[in-house]
């Protein structure tokens, strides 16, 4: 697949086996990125909290990875695929869509969406 992998997938790659907190902490920093991506592009005031609960979390995961600059380097990569600029409200907006539904940014559309030719 030459598509970059949604950074839930991580998830079962830097925890040790069994290790459901570590496990646990990636899940919420991806779902704290994704709503902050939303807030900042559609200009929300939950954006500076989200944040600073994302930052909290990036150090729990700094102190459970054996080697946490690898792991937040991709973390940070696949961060930078949600920022966009929002010309529609977030309920509308498709990276937001794609992001409640787990899917990646990436995902191309099928070209038959939009009416008739």
């Amino acid at each position: 697949m030459n598509q970059p992998q949604p950074a839930l997938a991580l998830a079962a790659n830097p925890a040790p086996p069994g290790d459901r907190e570590t496990t646990r902490l990636l899940k919420l920093w991806t779902e704290l990125t994704q709503r902050a991506a939303s807030a900042a592009a559609h200009r929300s005031s939950d954006e500076e909290s989200l944040r600073i609960l994302q930052l909290q979390v990036e150090e729990a995961l700094a102190d459970r990875l054996t080697d946490p600059d690898v792991v937040m380097a991709e973390l940070w990569v696949w961060e930078a695929t949600l920022l966009h600029v929002a010309e529609t409200p977030p309920e509308t907006c498709l990276i937001c869509r794609k992001a409640r539904l787990g899917l990646p940014a990436d995902l191309p559309l099928p070209t038959d969406l939009g009416g008739a030719r």
